[in-house]
């Protein structure tokens, strides 16, 4: 009986023993396959991957790398392809930032409380922008977040007290807070001054809710003190009084926007400049009750400004300008755009100016070549990037020669609409191996300055939107030799037929957008060339093309896969089947037909129910200009 005890004994032992080893086993086995995932060694992943598929066999960068180009939906979906997937996709690297902008009509108050949770400990970067669909009750569960760092709750119309009062508590360590375009009230202002004490980036832009009482708390508060950015564009309701608690209560000022503040003072700039001295950036965009006494305050107490935003100002002149270039030595981006009594005289208190990098002074009429040769002749003319000259329409080829003999290191250069550029001074430009964007848009330029340009093939964005004088063979020899051009804009050009997208295809392949908009001798057959020879084309505008049918739709589906936007408005030969078919690959279409009318019809009279027009509507759908 004690043997048999004992034997028992014995084979429960060896049955327990080898339960704990067949498990401790399968743990080695699994975490091996785990550093196998998440090691740089391309060899071994290739030799011990867990995966057959190509993308468990990539390096752990390689695979990150692919996985972070996708939103967060198509990371939770591609976590349920297998247990490889699951483990490369919940990798901390790729759920630091999460951006549901991109998937705002589908973000709910579910998604955001459950990646909240599950990724609370290594979350930074949060960006709920225009997510309407989340309300208060998910918002509470960012608190947990506690290495959040970056919050952006822009458009989000349930903003209170209690939710930011959540998220202050938890999120400690929050240095960047985004909440424009919320509708809340001083409550909110009185959290955000109570808790949010390491906070350096606060907008409130658009914001009209609240108060100068809510204001009061940004100089009595704990936090906020600490802000070296501040957005409150737009914020109309703030008083004189109110911009003074800001400005003492915001010391440590670096950045400043003040946009869409048609009713502020003089006086209310005033106190920003003598209690924020360390201002680098301001921005005036439509302060346009703003008098040469407020610029002059920026010249005697902003000596540290590097950059100058005002844009439709009509009250300041060439006097206060030329005194904010003295008292600004260090000024890098200087924006002035559409002051219309800005003069010559401005530009002269800029001739001493070493730092300037970018300048725009579009719309500002009354510029002749005699104000921008202060700029380009000066200290900073070697080292302008950027220069923006739109509608300055007494510019020239004088101004052209100028920069083409200073600027060498000029990269983008726009003379929209300036009657006097010819084909003179855009031969000199011709020779500028640096630059690599040009807008010469409503210009006199004709086949030969389009000739010289092809002496630089680094032109990547090229606009000749409403060139009139340009015909086929200046196009032909343009192209001919920028083989790398990616976007370009010949809208408008009445001289343009199919002979020159021919060449225009087959030389620039790498194209991106294209804008042929208006150009009225076009047909199908430029579609063709088009799509045979640009299959990079992601952009395209042939609008307001009478000749354009089905057939060039046909056309793009067959040789542009990577088309992404393309506006057919005003084609009146271009049907809606067409344009379905052109949609059902992924394409967003634009076009002038109305859907309804053309389903339901007007009501009209039995004896006319033969005829049923077709309403067409205008819209307006351009390709951007990123030149």
């Amino acid at each position: 009986m004690r043997k048999i005890c004992l034997q028992n004994a014995i084979y429960t032992t060896f049955r327990a023993w080898q339960q704990v080893t067949k498990h401790a086993s399968d743990t080695n086995k699994w975490f091996k396959k785990y550093e196998i995932l998440n090691s740089d060694d391309e060899d071994e992943v290739k030799d011990k991957a867990v995966g057959q598929d190509f993308i468990s066999k990539l390096p752990h960068k390689a695979s990150n790398r692919i996985f972070s180009f996708l939103n967060v939906l198509d990371r939770l979906t591609c976590s349920l392809v297998c247990r490889s997937w699951k483990i490369m996709v919940q990798d901390r690297s790729l759920w630091t930032q999460i951006d549901l902008q991109r998937i705002k009509d589908q973000t709910t108050d579910r998604l955001v409380a459950n990646l909240a949770h599950k990724f609370r400990s290594f979350l930074c970067n949060l960006n709920l922008r225009d997510c309407v669909r989340v309300t208060s009750s998910s918002l509470r569960y960012i608190g947990e977040c506690r290495n959040l760092q970056e919050l952006s709750l822009s458009g989000i119309k349930q903003i209170n007290a209690d939710v930011v009062n959540d998220i202050g508590l938890g999120c400690k360590n929050l240095l960047y807070l985004n909440i424009a375009k919320c509708h809340f009230d001083d409550g909110v202002l009185r959290v955000l001054a109570r808790h949010y004490v390491n906070i350096q980036y606060l907008s409130l832009a658009g914001c009209t809710g609240f108060s100068t009482a809510g204001v009061y708390y940004f100089m009595v508060g704990q936090g906020l003190h600490k802000l070296f950015h501040l957005d409150i564009s737009g914020c109309s309701q703030i008083t004189h009084e109110g911009m003074r608690y800001i400005a003492r209560g915001c010391p440590l000022l670096h950045s400043l926007a003040l946009n869409k503040l048609a009713m502020m003072k003089d006086e209310s700039l005033y106190f920003f400049t003598k209690y924020c001295p360390n201002l680098k950036a301001l921005h005036l965009r439509h302060a346009s009750s703003l008098t040469d006494t407020a610029f002059m305050y920026i010249a005697d107490n902003l000596p540290r400004l590097k950059t100058l935003c005002v844009e439709g100002n009509h009250n300041i002149t060439g006097a206060s300008i030329k005194m904010v270039g003295r008292g600004c030595p260090d000024l890098v981006h200087l924006f002035i755009i559409d002051c219309i009594q800005m003069c010559d005289t401005g530009l002269k208190g800029f001739s001493s100016t070493r730092g300037l990098r970018v300048v725009n002074l579009g719309d500002c009429i009354r510029i002749s070549d005699h104000g921008v040769r202060n700029i380009v002749d000066g200290p900073s003319g070697p080292h302008i990037r950027e220069l923006n000259l739109t509608n300055c329409l007494r510019v020239g080829d004088t101004t052209l020669f100028r920069i083409a003999q200073r600027c060498q290191s000029l990269a983008y250069v726009s003379f929209c609409y300036s009657e006097f550029v010819t084909d003179a001074g855009v031969e000199l430009l011709g020779n500028m191996q640096a630059l690599r964007s040009l807008d010469l848009s409503g210009c006199a330029v004709g086949d030969a300055g389009l000739a010289s340009l092809g002496n630089n093939p680094n032109f990547r964005n090229i606009s000749l939107s409403e060139c009139n004088q340009i015909t086929d063979v200046g196009i032909q020899k343009m192209c001919s030799r920028l083989l790398l051009l990616e976007t370009l804009d010949i809208s408008y050009c009445d001289n343009v037929t199919d002979y020159a997208t021919k060449f225009l295809a087959f030389s620039c392949r790498e194209l991106v957008r294209l804008n042929i908009a208006g150009c009225t001798q076009l047909t199908d057959t430029s579609v063709s060339y088009i799509s045979g020879g640009c299959h990079y084309l992601s952009h395209l505008n042939m609008s307001n093309i009478a000749n354009m049918t089905d057939k060039a739709l046909r056309f793009l589906r067959r040789g542009c896969k990577l088309l992404q936007r393309l506006n057919v408005t005003v084609c009146p030969a271009v049907t809606y089947g067409a344009i379905q078919r052109v949609e059902s690959g992924g394409c967003v279409v634009s076009h002038s037909i109305d859907v309804k009318e053309m389903k339901l019809g007007p009501i009209l009279p039995l004896s006319q129910t033969h005829k049923r027009p077709m309403s067409v509507g205008y819209s307006i759908f351009p390709i951007p200009n990123h030149a």
